[in-house]
């Protein structure tokens, strides 16, 4: 049997694997269809929390906001996002997403043998198991948040 410690360093290798195959994938993903990962990563920031202010979408992605400026310059030229007023402070930027019928059928085409395998992956799971890979997994995406927030502070 392995010592604890080795199955830690083997977990927290396995987890970095992850995470540099998923930036992997998000940049051929994001190439075929003509944006950036960067791009495309805020797009998906902006999807899930939109309407988002220009400075929230900069906090978010850990650029400027003069960055973020043109990242939203090229994504509502592309015709993938738009701006608009907040009607209760003109001040404030808002980004949300446009609907784009055939780029969107394109994302989940390029999704879809990620998404088959890991359907068939997870089968060999019980529900307790699958509940439990669920926590785990929320629960590190939370520690991620806070460290990439604590790291944008400084």
């Amino acid at each position: 049997m392995k010592s604890r410690q080795t199955l830690i360093d083997e977990y927290n290798q396995a987890v970095q694997q992850a995470g540099t195959l998923t930036v992997l994938h998000t940049n051929a993903v994001s190439h075929k269809i003509g944006l950036s990962a960067t791009e495309f990563e805020a797009l998906d920031i902006v999807s899930r929390n939109q309407p988002v202010t220009a400075g929230n979408l900069a906090m978010f992605c850990g650029l400027t906001t003069g960055a973020i400026t043109g990242l939203v310059d090229r994504l509502e030229s592309a015709g993938f996002a738009k701006r608009s007023t907040d009607k209760t402070d003109r001040r404030r930027v808002l980004i949300s997403t446009v609907e784009n019928k055939r780029i969107s059928k394109k994302v989940r085409e390029l999704y879809r043998p990620m998404s088959e395998g890991f359907d068939q992956f997870v089968m060999e799971f019980s529900d307790e198991e699958l509940a439990f890979l669920v926590d785990t997994q929320m629960r590190m995406n939370r520690m991620v948040e806070t460290i990439i927030a604590k790291m944008q502070e400084k």
